[in-house]
């Protein structure tokens, strides 16, 4: 009651200049008495029953003060909590890591910031109200991170392979309207374009064509059938030779559909005029339709934030003439480069290597390959994903491309399902959660000078707990995930993206579908965990290289006995750090201080990777790196740093290409300087002035494009956070 005394006595000041206490202890009293009565109370109710008692006893200006002070108290109380601060450092870019989360998000634009605002708030909610409490606790205390938290408590899925097969045969309806299926090989990558950006707000993450050649073939066969029946009214060329039930010589029998394509050498021999003239126009259709296709895919700036879709094309199996142009026509479209030439950072590019298919001379696909090492020598993309890996031809069926395994751009693989479903589209990854190896290793470790002999007994204790409560963490929101209704992730179900969505009501719930997707544990800086424990990390010491292999084979062993457990698809991933990057490294250096070779970085090494700084060759890193593919079930990729123009030496690009191929890799791909300078759009390697024109830094804005994560970004000083550019920096060449 003295509280209220005091509050009322305040507005009485305000309005009349003085207190007034006997009135005060009154309105103290009747409030009193009637919040007595109350079943609950809130400070908001006891507040308003002030007002009422002010108002009551004909202190209508009094109460009007006293809700004014009211207001102001709130207020108050806003600017001193979280919410406040969330929103005022996005909106005043106080923390310039957060708007740079997503390098592939302007996150300093209007869009964006709007975006970030109500993604910290989502987080927040997460955080407060939804997460388990011991994970929430492991999060706080920085041995596990929750990925895309912003989507927990909405149940959103992750990730996903588009079965553009079947929405380009059957036609698909956007929500604003039903759109029919193509009749050429234009509108039909028009339309992969539009599927694409239509599924994306179905989820927070990326959206991958798992066989984009074979997907297209039979639409460059429509354009050649429509182009062929044009060229033969124009040219009105008949056949040389007389067939039977043919009067005037032609061959008419050869124009029904099923006749009329290009491998036809009947028809070739047949009508050599129009025949030349269908197969250069398919050709050059096919070129515009990819060329058009690669620019619309980085333009739909869909998302908040200027944000382009996380789009992925895999390709490179199928030899049938048509779908072999539609895989050069890709290849081609990225060489050439966006308007002025530049590299496109979307789609990412994924060549799927299989001997016998593309990997020697005499192979059907040999020249795409090539093509393929042109390309990425030039532009960063294609990486290269294995069939031949020990872990991922047993899923392969020759007469079946959707079992030809493809990655979304990252790395994540879901191939396989222990429901019976290995292939690859019409599924995803679900969600991932992320331990801190690095923290581990500390506690266990010799770092500290506590101990001469790692505690390995303790950091498999605590490595089984915290991988306990992660995994307990992704089943949690699984359950979210799985109660939502149809509707919710709309165009996904409703056209049958997720395979059998288009089966369920609006309302109805998606368990039984999502269950054939993924649930991923993963991990980062194995390089510095083992630093910790030991003295020197996998690279360094070939004991330090064999202990890594245990963890690593813990885990996957940990997430077979889950996947029983649960009966879910729980799998290991070797997670691709870019706004955890320096995360983890900040709570461990708050707690730790700057540890050589464990703390004394901005980031944490990606996964199970060698440092990005230590020095060997592109072959030793290969070799390290290749026994932890098998491992990762839910997806790995490792990298090598090339010197110099990479495009001046395709051959050795090739050779490490497929070194990494035959060392049992799962998922590839080269890094090397990419720069462009826009005053005369010269590309390669430029230092504080261009080769090509002499402009100087200070002049000309330097486009300096490097990957993250498996994705491309824009200028990596502008989009990346400020770990990942002192991973770039501290990058060494290794060839």
């Amino acid at each position: 009651m003295s509280r209220i005394v005091r509050a009322v006595n305040k507005a009485f000041r305000a309005v009349k200049g003085s207190a007034e206490d006997d009135v005060s202890v009154r309105i103290g009293q009747q409030v009193t008495d009637r919040v007595a009565e109350a079943e609950s109370l809130t400070v908001e109710y006891i507040q308003d029953c002030v007002i009422q008692a002010l108002r009551e006893s004909q202190y209508g200006e009094v109460a009007d003060a006293y809700s004014q002070y009211r207001d102001a108290r709130d207020l108050e109380r806003i600017r001193r909590g979280e919410l406040y601060k969330i929103s005022s450092d996005v909106i005043g870019a106080a923390n310039p890591d957060l708007l740079r989360e997503n390098a592939n998000l302007n996150g300093e634009s209007f869009s964006g910031k709007m975006s970030r605002i109500g993604s910290e708030y989502a987080k927040w909610i997460a955080n407060r109200f939804v997460l388990p409490s011991e994970l929430y606790k492991a999060v706080k205390d920085g041995y596990v991170y929750v990925h895309d938290l912003d989507q927990y408590a909405l149940g959103t899925t992750n990730c996903i392979f588009i079965p553009f097969d079947r929405l380009l045969a059957k036609g698909f309806n956007t929500g604003n309207g039903s759109v029919r299926p193509p009749q050429s090989i234009m509108t039909a990558m028009a339309l992969v374009a539009i599927i694409f950006q239509s599924q994306q707000n179905s989820q927070f993450g990326g959206v991958s064509a798992n066989k984009i050649d074979w997907d297209l073939a039979p639409y460059v066969g429509k354009s050649f059938r429509r182009h062929f029946r044009k060229g033969l009214l124009y040219l009105g060329e008949t056949s040389g030779k007389a067939h039977e039930g043919s009067a005037d010589g032609s061959l008419a029998h050869l124009l029904e559909d099923g006749e009329l394509y290009i491998d036809n050498m009947s028809l070739k021999a047949a009508y050599p005029r129009t025949y030349a003239y269908a197969y250069e126009e398919t050709v050059h259709e096919t070129k515009q339709a990819a060329e058009s296709l690669i620019h619309n895919l980085n333009t739909m700036s869909s998302r908040a934030g200027g944000q382009i879709p996380f789009t992925s094309l895999n390709y490179g199996m199928c030899t049938s003439t048509e779908g072999r142009l539609v895989t050069r026509a890709l290849l081609d479209a990225t060489i050439d480069g966006l308007g002025r030439g530049e590299t496109p950072i979307f789609p990412q590019h994924i060549f799927q290597c299989k001997q016998g298919v593309n990997q020697a001379e005499g192979e059907p696909n040999y020249d795409l390959f090539l093509k393929a090492v042109e390309c990425s020598s030039r532009r960063l993309y294609p990486n290269f994903v294995n069939v031949d890996a020990s872990f991922n031809l047993p899923y392969y069926q020759p007469d079946d491309p959707d079992t030809i395994i493809a990655t979304m751009g990252c790395r994540t693989r879901t191939i396989s399902d222990r429901f019976g479903r290995n292939r690859l589209s019409g599924k995803g990854n679900l969600s991932f959660n992320t331990i801190n190896l690095v923290r581990l290793g500390m506690e266990s470790g010799i770092v500290f000078g506590k101990r001469t002999e790692p505690d390995l007994e303790g950091f498999f204790r605590q490595l089984d707990r915290y991988m306990n409560i992660a995994v307990e963490g992704l089943v949690h929101r699984f359950e979210i995930q799985a109660k939502q209704p149809a509707k919710a992730s709309d165009f996904m179900m409703r056209e049958g993206v997720w395979e059998g969505g288009d089966s369920l009501g609006p309302d109805d719930q998606v368990r039984e579908l999502i269950k054939h997707g993924t649930l991923a544990l993963g991990f980062i800086g194995l390089a510095e965990c083992l630093k910790a424990l030991t003295g020197k990390h996998h690279g360094e010491d070939e004991g330090s290289h064999r202990l890594g292999l245990e963890m690593i084979s813990r885990m996957r062993r940990f997430c077979d006995e889950m996947s029983d457990k649960y009966n879910l698809n729980i799998s290991l991933f070797a997670t691709p750090a870019e706004g955890l990057s320096g995360k983890f490294t900040a709570v461990d250096q708050a707690e730790y201080g700057s540890i050589p070779g464990v703390t004394d970085k901005e980031y944490y090494t990606n996964s199970f990777h060698v440092p990005v700084y230590y020095k060997l060759s592109a072959f030793e890193k290969i070799k390290l790196e290749a026994p932890f593919h098998k491992l990762c079930n839910a997806g790995a990729i490792s990298y090598v740093e090339l010197d110099g123009n990479a495009r001046m030496n395709t051959a050795a690009f090739k050779r490490i290409v497929q070194f990494a191929l035959e060392e049992d890799i799962g998922y590839f791909s080269v890094n090397h300087p990419l720069d462009r300078c826009p005053s005369c759009h010269y590309e390669g390697i430029i230092g504080s002035a261009c080769p090509g024109c002499g402009a100087g830094e200070q002049e000309v804005h330097f486009q300096r494009l490097r990957r993250v994560t498996g994705y491309l970004t824009g200028n990596y000083t502008e989009r990346f956070n400020s770990a990942k550019q002192a991973e770039v920096r501290d990058r060494v060449k290794h060839l």
